[in-house]
Parts: structure tokens; C-alpha cells; sequence
């Protein structure tokens, strides 16, 4: 058998082995003006050796050369939410949860070898089991996980361990008919049916400001030095959220647009009048519990002063609405109800995305959808238009 050996020059070795004639590359990788660097390779043929030096040496021209690495798609996603030092840690929970499945499926596979169709395969797997006990992902749900992956491999390549990012044009499956999740939501009359039966449970100055359109987050966040009793608002300026293993945690608001004074007694009057009931009681469990109370300072806590965990509180929303006998929404639902009745109202949707601390882009996108009720007085205005000027 004739064996073909390297030319003199090239950066290729012939090498003896048990199992047969090898070659091996030792070629240097470092960008002209770098500090040297060396990558080897070892090919069973000269051909694939060469194969290797000659796409290699291009890709070092052309600047988009990365050196090999072993470093796992589990590893550059603990990494990249270790540096995600720019959000909340609810929000970093919140890639994780999203990630758990992936990591779970593809998660010790090297990196580098990740393709653009390797991470379409991975969106169809989501798609179809990738969800809890085997289900498939919703469309929202499967664009939330491909952003998130997308974010890890970008990441990937600003530490120069992977040359692109293959989930940069990947794009999720498009919604349809049947993965629509429209938000149920009540009209003036359950809302007022709601209030009056809320107003006589012993949170009911919370739920006061959920009927003024804070989230969960704001109302238990909600402290007494940012309650104004005598201008009849509240200043929403920190959030408390779920954490892992049962914790939670004061944090900014969710976003600069949350950061609001919400005028609560103009929207619903008596808030006041609960409030300060409210505060009178704290005081009065605060003078029981002596020692024992925990004076954190929150508008909304226990006999003993303890924070209400959020659970808890939506919880109880449910078993108000069952009491009130209208339907049992989600408790964030409350907010959408409140912008489709302003923008109903005919309220400018800066206005009421200032009102609810959202953007107007997400106030027109996602508080105010299309209802079938909508569609049909809409169709009704139509009609008395066309008449009016016949």
C-alpha cells in the first residue's frame, strides 16, 4: 500500500500507529499582531488534513475563526444567566424555567456542534412534547423559548466560543386559530359586583388597588411611606415577587413605565376609607403580637406583620370571585379589563398605558384585543354612520 506523506512546508505530520498511517496538524491560529496560538488536529487521510488547514487559514483571514471548545449548552446557559446582573432575579427564574426543558433534552452536547437545523429540530421537539408532562409548548410559550436560547448562543459568540449564533433566523411557528389564549374579562357590572363584595374581606384596601389596575406584584410590594391618604393615591415604585423555594423579594417596579402615582380614590371612592381602616388594624395586631410582630413596613401582611405570600393572594381572589358569583378570571386580568373599558371610554391609549404603567405599544398589542361583543357594536356604529348621511 502506498502511503502519500505530507509536502515539505505544509503544517502536517505523517504518524505511525497501531491502527494505521495518521496525520497530524499542528497549525497556528492567531490573528497577525496576537500572541500565537495553536490548534492540532489528527486525520486518518492527508486529504482531510489538508481539507482542515485550507478552511481553517481561510476562516483566520476572514476574521471568523473560533477555536475549538468543549463548553456545553448547559454550561454557556449558566453562564449567560449568571451574567444577566441587568434584570431582576425573577426574571433570570424565569429563563431558567424556560430553559429547564431544553438543557434537560440537549444540554451536554458541545456547543459549536449546535446547527441552524439542529435548533429547528429542537422547536418542533418543544412544539410537540416539550411542555409539562409531555405536552407541547404553546406558540407563546415556544417564542419565549426560542428568544431565550437565541440570547444564550449570542452570548456565546461575544466570548468568541461560537463563530454564529444558529438560532439568529430560526422563526417559531406562527400563531393560529387554535393556540389563541384570549384573556377572559369582566364587564362594568362584575367589576362593581366584585368591589362589593371584596370591600367587606379584610384585604379589601388591596383589593381596592387591584381594581385600579396594579399588579399582584405592586399591591404587596406596596409600602405605608408610599401611600398619600390625603391626596386619595399611591406611589407604585417597587414590586414583590415569587422567588424559588418559596422566597420572595422587594425589587424595583418592573419596568421605568410601572414607576407611577395612581389617583385610587378618584377611581374608586372610599379607598381611602379602607386604607386608613387598614392601617388602624396593623396597628391594633402590631400592640397584640408585641415582640413578636414583624414591622416590615408593607401595606399588606399578616396578624404577626409577616408578607402575604403571592399565591396566597390570588388564591383568595378566586375564592372572592366564586363568593361574588362572577366569573373567575386571572387575577391579572383585572388590568385588561380596566383598559378595554377606558378604551372603550374613548381615553387616549398614552393616557391609560400611563395610568397602568405598560407602554402604549403594549397597551394597543395586549391590553385592548378584539372581542366578539366589540366586533358586533362595532359593526353597529358602522351601520349608524352609513345612515346618518343618507
Amino acid at each position: 500500500m502506498r502511503i502519500t506523506k505530507p509536502k515539505p512546508g505544509e503544517p502536517i505530520r505523517f504518524v505511525e500507529s497501531k491502527g494505521g498511517p495518521r496525520y497530524r496538524v499542528v497549525l497556528d491560529v492567531s490573528p497577525k499582531g496576537a500572541s500565537r496560538r495553536q490548534v492540532t488536529r489528527t486525520y486518518a487521510t492527508l486529504r482531510e488534513a489538508r481539507a482542515f488547514v485550507e478552511e481553517t487559514r481561510t476562516r483566520v483571514r476572514q476574521g471568523n475563526y473560533t477555536a475549538p471548545s468543549r463548553v456545553t449548552v448547559r454550561q454557556l446557559a449558566e453562564d449567560w444567566l449568571r451574567s444577566r446582573v441587568d434584570v431582576r432575579e425573577v426574571t433570570v427564574n424565569g429563563y431558567r424555567g424556560v430553559l429547564a426543558p431544553v438543557l434537560e433534552r440537549v444540554g451536554e452536547r458541545p456547543a459549536q456542534t449546535f446547527t441552524r437545523r439542529d435548533v429547528e429540530a429542537l422547536m418542533m421537539w418543544c412544539e410537540e412534547s416539550g411542555g409539562a408532562r409531555g405536552k407541547g409548548l404553546s406558540q407563546r410559550s415556544l417564542v419565549y423559548t426560542l428568544g431565550t436560547l437565541r440570547q444564550v448562543f449570542a452570548y456565546g459568540v461575544s466570548l468568541g466560543v461560537l463563530a454564529t449564533n444558529p438560532a439568529a433566523d430560526v422563526k417559531a411557528r406562527r400563531r393560529t386559530k387554535g393556540n389563541r389564549n384570549d384573556v377572559e374579562v369582566w364587564d362594568v357590572e362584575q367589576l362593581l359586583t366584585f368591589r362589593q363584595v371584596a370591600d367587606v374581606d379584610p384585604w379589601a384596601a388591596a383589593w381596592r388597588l387591584t381594581l385600579c389596575g396594579l399588579r399582584r406584584s405592586e399591591v404587596l410590594g406596596m409600602s405605608w411611606r408610599s401611600v398619600d391618604v390625603e391626596a386619595g393615591s399611591v406611589q407604585v415604585e417597587a414590586s414583590r415577587v415569587a422567588l424559588t423555594e418559596g422566597r420572595t423579594a422587594v425589587d424595583d417596579t418592573k419596568s421605568a413605565a410601572s414607576h407611577r402615582a395612581v389617583p385610587v380614590e378618584s377611581m374608586h371612592p372610599g379607598t381611602v376609607g379602607l386604607l386608613r381602616a387598614l392601617s388602624a388594624r396593623q396597628a391594633a395586631d402590631r400592640l397584640a403580637a408585641g415582640g413578636a410582630y414583624a414591622d416590615s413596613g408593607l401595606m399588606l401582611v399578616d396578624a404577626l406583620g409577616q408578607e402575604i405570600a403571592p399565591d396566597a393572594y390570588s388564591a383568595r381572589f378566586r375564592a372572592l370571585c366564586r363568593q361574588a358569583g362572577v366569573p373567575v378570571i386571572r387575577l391579572h386580568a383585572v388590568r385588561h379589563t380596566l383598559a378595554l373599558m377606558l378604551h372603550r371610554a374613548g381615553e387616549a391609549p398614552a393616557d391609560v398605558a400611563a395610568l397602568l404603567g405598560h407602554t402604549v405599544a403594549t397597551h394597543l398589542a395586549v391590553y385592548v384585543p378584539g372581542t366578539e361583543r366589540g366586533a358586533r357594536s362595532a359593526a353597529g356604529r358602522f351601520g349608524e354612520v352609513l345612515a346618518a348621511v343618507r
